[in-house]
């Protein structure tokens, strides 16, 4: 009898080990209840920017913390799990690199930076906020776009080889360029959500982006922002005022694929909406005085 309950108290130790490493394998460079650290601190700053966390900004991932990304995740159509995965993380706008995938550029990119002073972390091939910190500082002190990627320009930059990559943006109509799809986006940013949180505008022109991908709407910005009685900016003449800094910074974002709505196609106001037909249409997120619907 004491040999067999031996037995089965190895088996379930064996379990318990094999259970914790594929747990942790599972949420690798997930942030949930009890972490602690500069990336929990990055994930409170911009829960509490938006208005979901109200507690001390201390890098301590407790009870409020894991309500507010609760929320968060409710709001934009992710899974509510309270874990700060890949996807929430993208929503929040916070940059993440897999390890398997990026590994050793990483770790390239962080021993050339720690060479030259931007970098003081370790050496470990991971990308998280001190990494992303010290890639922007170079790339805003060598007038490069500062988005914290280790794109073939940063790379070049570097000194790291770029191989054969090709840019990430297209454009979406012949002979349009980044910068003139760039200014579009920013003018009916502008135009439509000024006053608004960033994220606000940054969803903006992420529905936008979302009618260019969907088959009901024109297959380019220019074509879905000027496709009559789609936008009230258009019609009064708002899109035209001179777009800001802030503007043209939520067209960059949304453009580099951060889309607070998770795939809205529409969104209104419903103090100023006057088209009875959208209020046909399910809200799913709301951000400001924005209502986003997917349908």
């Amino acid at each position: 009898m004491k040999k067999f309950v031996r037995v089965v108290c190895f088996v379930l130790v064996i379990l318990l080990i094999f259970g914790a490493i594929f747990i942790e394998s599972i949420y690798a460079g997930s942030l949930s209840w009890g972490a602690k650290g500069s990336e929990v601190r990055e994930v409170q700053e911009k829960l509490k920017r938006w208005g979901y966390y109200k507690g001390v900004v201390d890098g301590v991932f407790g009870a409020e913390t894991y309500r507010a990304v609760l929320w968060f995740q409710k709001k934009n159509g992710l899974r509510a799990d309270g874990i700060v995965g890949t996807q929430t993380k993208r929503a929040l706008g916070i940059t993440t690199v897999r390890r398997t995938q990026y590994d050793s550029t990483v770790r390239a990119a962080q021993q050339k930076l720690k060479q030259w002073g931007y970098y003081d972390g370790p050496v470990d091939g991971i990308y998280g906020s001190k990494t992303g910190s010290a890639v922007k500082r170079f790339q805003r002190k060598n007038g490069l776009r500062v988005d914290g990627l280790i794109g073939p320009q940063t790379k070049r930059a570097l000194g790291l080889p770029t191989g054969t990559a090709k840019a990430a943006y297209t454009a979406t109509s012949r002979g349009v360029s980044r910068s003139d799809d760039i200014r579009l986006l920013a003018m009916a940013i502008h135009g439509e959500a000024r006053g608004e949180p960033y994220a606000g505008q940054v969803a903006v022109g992420a529905v936008i982006l979302n009618r260019v991908r969907h088959p009901s709407f024109p297959n380019s910005i220019a074509g879905v922002i000027y496709q009559p009685g789609a936008f009230t900016a258009v019609a009064d003449g708002q899109m035209y005022l001179p777009p800001n800094d802030t503007s043209f910074k939520a067209a960059r974002d949304a453009l580099n694929g951060w889309d607070p709505t998770g795939g809205a196609i529409y969104y209104w106001n419903p103090a100023t909406a006057t088209s009875k037909w959208i209020w046909s249409r399910k809200a799913t997120v709301k951000i400001g005085k924005h209502w986003f619907a997917h349908q």
